[in-house]
């Protein structure tokens, strides 16, 4: 099989939602090789591709994309971000490339995809493969999106996130809550303010909120949920298979939002200053309360939580 290599998105959410677009690859008669931020190397470890991490020092990841280019025996590039930089290093990097005409990027494209019309993240990532594989003269293997993401998790996450579970006490019935959001959408927060008033509702229900903040969120996450227990920062691999076993996921717009429909959990998406017809959880068995302008509030918000 022909080896393309794509440059993933720089957001963990981004890199999720680009699931069905590389699936879409691999079924068309391409091997995707990825590269990208090292954290989505244990994210993605499940789905049995080749990362290689892009480090930021344009020397150094220039050569590792020669490299690629060379060894992997990659005959296309294909780039998910929108970014000059990103098309800058795959042409300096000899590969012939192909992605959106996005950020006066045009004449660093072998391919260039013209601008979709508004759509979801997943259907926008889903378009740049599909077209990318009509322009290589492929047909592709599907023209629907997928209903699910379908993260593939290893072994090691699964038996770890079970570890996790037994060492830290973590009841049958637990809440995976993420209160963090951080950075702003438009000038404007991207989190719900009241996560800690869940915590009550939940025990009485007898399912135990439980938080694991990354490293840089640990005294966001205590100051923002005070109540729930909070517990030392885990591999996103890790993380994904605890969202797996939770009997809900809560979140804000976000990264973990993202995980929780790649593993198809049960989850409850807050939304206040995004627009969810671009970033809403690609899971049908997701719900979304609030819209973009208006916050759920925290009766409407316990009213949905699971008995």
């Amino acid at each position: 099989m022909s080896v393309v290599l794509c440059r993933l998105p720089n957001h963990v959410g981004d890199c999720c939602m680009c699931l069905p677009a590389l699936r879409l690859l691999a079924a068309s008669g391409f091997t995707p090789a990825l590269v990208g931020k090292r954290w989505a190397e244990d994210l993605l470890a499940g789905m049995g591709w080749r990362f290689d991490p892009i480090e930021g020092q344009v020397s150094e990841d220039l050569s590792r994309i020669r490299y690629l280019a060379q060894n992997a025996k990659a005959t296309q590039g294909l780039l998910f971000p929108n970014s000059f930089g990103s098309a800058l290093l795959f042409k300096l990097g000899r590969l012939k490339t192909t992605g959106l005409k996005t950020d006066m990027r045009s004449l660093l494209l072998d391919v260039g995809i013209p601008e979709p019309v508004p759509m979801h993240e997943v259907e926008r990532f889903f378009y740049v493969a599909h077209e990318a594989l009509k322009a290589w003269g492929v047909q592709p293997a599907f023209e629907k999106v997928p209903e699910r993401l379908s993260l593939i998790l290893m072994k090691r996450h699964e038996a770890a996130a079970k570890n996790l579970i037994e060492q830290y006490q973590i009841p049958e019935k637990f809440a995976l809550l993420a209160p963090i959001a951080r950075g702003k959408h438009h000038g404007k927060v991207k989190h719900w303010e009241h996560f800690n008033a869940l915590v009550s509702p939940l025990r009485e229900r007898g399912i135990e909120p439980i938080v694991f903040p990354s490293v840089r969120e640990e005294a966001l996450a205590k100051a923002a949920c005070p109540d729930a227990t909070i517990l030392p920062p885990t591999t996103l691999g890790n993380f994904a298979a605890i969202a797996k076993r939770a009997t809900v996921v809560i979140a804000n717009d976000s990264g973990v939002s993202h995980i929780a429909a790649a593993v198809g959990a049960k989850q409850i998406t807050l939304v206040g200053v995004t627009d969810t017809n671009r970033t809403g959880p690609w899971n049908p068995d997701a719900v979304v309360l609030g819209e973009n302008g208006r916050w759920p509030s925290v009766e409407e918000v316990i009213n949905h939580l699971p008995e």
